[in-house]
């Protein structure tokens, strides 16, 4: 069984909820969890914990290779033919009983002993190893099961970067619960394989900005490197579906009329009719600031005709109608192409083709 396995078992054992085996060790269900799910590994601390909780060693909790023993039941039945027996045996066993469970303790001491000097190997092993892996890449289903008990306080903000609309601006504050002297700090963002980083400004906690790609999602660790060179990664938040949200997302299509044309030696074109046009964004912070049907000829722009009181009337989820009418257009239909133009009030361009 694996360690999480173990501690979903005893917990049950016990009667006890996630909930509740969190408040016993002063921490958030989603830690407990998270555990068992072995997408984390208690501490120390909480080790020693729910080995005096559950009553096993922390080695078996630890080993896998180590079983759930079965508590040993009291038994109220007598040793065979004890009746029959002069009581004198009776202090006789007594003094059994108390050399068995003097040599009982001296084992659980020397066991206990054993297993602990086991997790301090094993914990050193476990550092040494996110030394050398860098930041962890876990990522937690949601930003509101994503908290860390290592962080007294924390902040996180992301918006398009105004100087690259190409890129996000993630805006990081934490303050750990432990800060050690000496202790130098920075950010880094990782998204998949990919992960980029900044100094952290140190003022009662640590605070940064960061530029980075336009990526769909990420997390945003403080990573602290103390003077003897052991690292930190203290999780501070997730984001999701940052195109959705940081994106406008834009389709229209004809609601009536088209594009047609007449005459075969030399043809014109005529394009008319009323065009809808949808416009999604997933936050307030990115809207729409101007945008224009365009008539394309051959790639190039030939006529424009804006949309009206986009920038005022959307609503994060609005729809426009524009009416156009261009005629005795030189050329036949195949050479036109209608599309929707529009700047967002980060100055991102859009385009959709008129369908």
């Amino acid at each position: 069984m694996t360690t999480g396995e173990k501690i979903a078992a005893l917990r049950k054992e016990q009667g006890m909820s996630q909930e509740a085996l969190g408040e016993k060790l002063s921490l958030s269900r989603q830690a407990v969890s998270k555990w068992e799910a072995d997408q984390a590994m208690p501490s120390m601390e909480n080790f020693m914990e729910l080995s005096k909780l559950f009553g096993v060693p922390v080695d078996t909790l630890l080993r896998p290779d180590a079983e759930l023993m079965p508590k040993a039941e009291d038994s109220d039945e007598s040793w065979p033919g004890a009746e029959n027996q002069p009581v004198r045996n009776g202090n006789r066993k007594w003094k059994i009983a108390a050399i068995a469970a003097a040599g009982l303790l001296c084992v659980s001491v020397v066991c206990s002993a054993v297993s602990l000097w086991r997790v301090l190997v094993m914990q050193q092993q476990i550092d040494t190893l996110r030394m050398q892996s860098g930041p962890s890449t876990i990522y937690y289903p949601d930003n509101t099961s994503a908290e860390n008990s290592d962080l007294a306080d924390w902040s996180e903000n992301v918006t398009v970067d105004s100087q690259n609309t190409d890129n996000l601006l993630v805006t990081v504050s934490a303050v750990p619960r432990s800060m050690l002297d000496g202790e130098t700090a920075k950010f880094v963002v990782r998204s998949g394989d990919q992960s980029w980083e900044c100094d952290a400004e140190s003022n009662n906690g640590y605070s940064g900005a960061i530029s980075v790609p336009f990526v769909d999602k990420y997390s945003v660790y403080l990573m602290l490197t103390s003077t003897s060179g052991e690292t930190r990664n203290l999780l501070v938040a997730s984001e999701y579906d940052l195109e959705q949200r940081l994106r406008l997302d834009v389709t229209a299509h004809w609601n009536n009329g088209g594009i047609s044309s007449t005459g075969e030696k030399n043809p014109t074109t005529t394009v008319s009719g009323g065009i809808e046009v949808r416009v999604y964004c997933g936050e307030d912070t990115v809207k729409p600031a101007s945008a224009n049907i365009a008539l394309y000829h051959n790639g190039k722009v030939q006529e424009m005709q804006p949309i009206e009181n986009i920038k005022e009337d959307f609503t994060g989820d609005s729809t426009f109608y524009t009416d156009v009418n261009w005629r005795n257009l030189e050329g036949d239909l195949g050479e036109y192409r209608v599309k929707v133009v529009m700047l967002d009030n980060f100055d991102k361009l859009y385009t959709a083709d008129v369908d």
